[in-house]
């Protein structure tokens, strides 16, 4: 195998054989939910809160059901396993499936469940240790970000906004300042010693590998708290105690080292992200069977 296979509606199938109904509510509307789950020497991270999450926002549009017979608890690892996936993501899809174009819930909805593997690489320590740049945009999405749905227009546009400006990812603001989240991350700023990121509401995702690095940061006895903070707060300290870093299923922990043309901390990671980061990368290479990592953060 190639690392790549696909599951649809109960039938495991080669990637580029799967088709789904042009009425699909899913790709007509959005109306639909998704996941993406990475894999480690064949190994599922952090599977079990991925399904959790899934099932929330499911519930969350009225579709709690979608899942009856599909175990996807059984069906995910079988799929990485005959793909050969070793290294890569799993990416799961559910939606109201096919019916005639019209926005009230269809009578008898026949929902669309599919997942496939796909092979990746994931950074290097010489690219964790780089830093990456954010480019900050207006939050102009819809009002439910705490549901992780197939609508993702907003994203594309920023993203594209924040590649075409030389940044790695955008930073979605409010209209008051206040730091949200990125365009497919988490983010989290290290001030005072402190690592505050937004609370859980419906204006970010809570993302898993957020909740991880607040588990560890628990953990290590670093200072936590979820409490929403201003790009003016991390500007004013950018220079000197402060931090700043992303976090999401694919990339895990990078630390940022500008944000809208302002270094952080002169350009170079800190040293409580680059010490969560460590703690991270043992946790993940224990869940996968493999040799803890050479650490990133350096002697003092």
């Amino acid at each position: 195998m190639n690392g790549e296979l696909l599951y649809l509606n109960g039938e495991f199938l080669e990637l580029r054989e799967g088709r789904v109904h042009v009425e699909d509510r899913g790709f007509q509307l959005g109306d639909g939910i998704y996941e993406v789950i990475k894999v480690m020497n064949g190994r599922l991270v952090w599977l079990d809160d991925h399904l959790a999450r899934l099932d929330r926002s499911l519930a969350a549009i009225r579709l709690g059901d979608a899942l009856e017979d599909h175990d996807m608890g059984r069906i995910l690892p079988d799929l990485v396993a005959r793909a050969g996936l070793g290294d890569g993501s799993v990416y799961l899809q559910v939606t109201r499936g096919d019916a005639p174009r019209e926005f009230p819930f269809p009578a008898a909805p026949h929902p669309t469940v599919l997942a496939y593997t796909r092979p990746r690489d994931f950074p290097l320590p010489s690219f964790i240790t780089t830093g990456i740049t954010l480019h900050p945009v207006e939050d102009l999405r819809w009002g439910r970000c705490d549901i992780k749905s197939t609508n993702l227009l907003a994203a594309v546009l920023v993203k594209q906004e924040a590649q075409e400006a030389g940044a790695w990812e955008a930073l979605f603001m409010a209209p008051d300042g206040t730091v949200r989240e990125g365009g497919s991350s988490n983010v989290f700023a290290v001030l005072g010693g402190v690592v505050r990121t937004h609370p859980l509401d419906r204006h970010i995702l809570g993302g898993i590998t957020r909740l991880h690095v607040l588990e560890i940061a628990h953990r290590l006895g670093i200072p936590v708290e979820e409490r929403a903070f201003t790009l003016e707060e991390v500007r004013q300290t950018a220079a000197g105690d402060c931090e700043f870093f992303s976090a999401s299923s694919t990339t895990d922990m990078l630390p940022v080292v500008a944000i809208g043309g302002v270094a952080v901390r002169g350009g170079r990671p800190g040293p409580v992200t680059l010490r969560l980061l460590d703690e991270m990368r043992a946790e993940l290479a224990a869940l996968a069977g493999r040799e803890k990592p050479p650490a990133l953060l350096g002697p003092p």
